[in-house]
């Protein structure tokens, strides 16, 4: 197993576990604020958002493709800031100056992105087939018009395995934290998108980055395109007030984890090595 891990490695050119860049922005500045609970505000804290148990059910129906033997534990993200927390205020004042100053085209952006999702499940039977597919080619679409799930099958069977993995875990740590959305702790706070689910980690922002990290790999030139996709996305939760800023970061963080894992993988690598191989022709 380890020489052939060893041999694919040689051939994607990935050889090394890669490094998360440090947090920028309003994500470094945010979490500079105290995420620990303040004395005395237990109901406030105890707050949660209730659990999904058809969702739940569903995550036990999961078969993972490419990491069978890893599991949710095995990724490190840190605990969300308690609702009482004063990171938490500052990121509810951070969501309101956005709704301040969203306009009418960064709304219409954010719901088109809110729609970008994929089905794990889904079979070219289903009428959303199409659809779903040229989804797995959002991160990155402005490279070029060859970039799309006909010219590019192996590609988008690569990423459709992923997301189905990754979803496995996104929905693990959604309910292990059954964090609440933003909106129900700032009434002010007007969501433009109604959630049934808790929101930490990102979905949104973690499959984005999932894909913007595997597409890194297969066309580094294109690295600051698939990275500024993916951070768009991220802060197109935030603009529509469904996520805090720290449910984006989260999702980073766990997303450079998960990419890493998988380019340690030898069934994914395989995988990756024939899409790759794809992108020569």
């Amino acid at each position: 197993t380890v020489i052939l891990i060893l041999s694919l490695l040689s051939t994607t050119g990935f050889a090394q576990t890669r490094e998360l860049t440090p947090a920028r922005g309003h994500y470094k500045q945010l979490s500079a604020w105290s995420p620990t609970a303040q004395a005395g505000q237990e109901e406030l804290d105890n707050q949660t958002f209730p659990p999904n148990l058809v969702g739940l059910e569903k995550l036990k129906t999961y078969k993972l493709i490419y990491l069978e033997s890893v599991k949710a534990q095995d990724f490190k993200i840190p605990d969300p800031p308690a609702n009482s927390s004063e990171q938490t205020r500052a990121e509810l004042n951070y969501l309101l100056s956005l709704q301040v100053q969203r306009t009418e085209l960064d709304v219409e952006s954010s719901l088109y992105m809110a729609g970008v999702s994929y089905n794990p499940r889904v079979t070219p039977e289903d009428p959303n087939y199409t659809a779903y597919r040229k989804n797995l080619f959002h991160i990155g679409h402005a490279i070029g018009t060859w970039f799309n799930p006909d010219d590019l099958p192996l590609t988008a069977q690569l990423i459709a395995n992923v997301w189905n993995d990754a979803s496995y875990f996104i929905w693990s740590m959604k309910f292990k934290y059954l964090r609440i959305r933003p909106y129900k702790l700032e009434p002010e706070l007007n969501n433009l998108e109604d959630t049934n689910w808790a929101a930490y980690p990102s979905g949104h922002a973690a499959n984005s980055y999932i894909n913007a990290f595997i597409y890194q790999e297969l066309a580094p030139e294109f690295t600051d395109i698939f990275l500024k996709d993916a951070y768009d996305m991220a802060h197109s939760r935030e603009i529509i007030g469904v996520h805090y800023p720290s449910d984006s970061e989260a999702s980073r963080i766990f997303a450079r984890q998960f990419v890493n894992k998988l380019f340690s993988t030898p069934k994914f690598l395989s995988d990756f090595s024939a899409a790759k191989d794809e992108w020569t022709h």
